[in-house]
């Protein structure tokens, strides 16, 4: 779970949200969104959150359930227990395992194969 900061908006668990979020600071995902989601900050759908739309932020942090897109700046963690379902374009991606994905990936990285490892 990402920290929550005073510039963080939490969409709590009993909110449902139909139609495009947005904003410049981070967002905290609790409940339910059936729409985009952009923000300027870090964005974290929480277990038991779910999206229903393209994600575009800084970061993202995932436990709950994304079904769309996600595009991010930085880093997209997908943790134990995640459902998602989309692309996942980000400066690296990580997948826990136990996370349920049926995803297209694209990052940059690379391979050192000189080493051994």
């Amino acid at each position: 779970m990402a920290k929550l900061t005073s510039d963080t908006s939490v969409l709590g668990a009993a909110t449902q949200v139909a139609g495009r979020v947005s904003g410049k600071g981070a967002l905290r995902i609790e409940g339910a969104v059936q729409g985009d989601v952009s923000v300027g900050g870090r964005s974290e759908i929480a277990a038991g959150g779910r999206v229903e739309g393209d994600v575009a932020a800084e970061s993202l942090d995932i436990a709950g359930e994304l079904r769309g897109d996600a595009r991010c700046t930085g880093n997209i963690q997908v943790r134990t227990g995640a459902s998602v379902r989309g692309d996942l374009v980000g400066n690296s991606v990580t997948i826990e395992p136990g996370a349920t994905v049926d995803v297209r990936l694209e990052t940059e990285f690379s391979l050192d194969f000189a080493s051994g490892r």
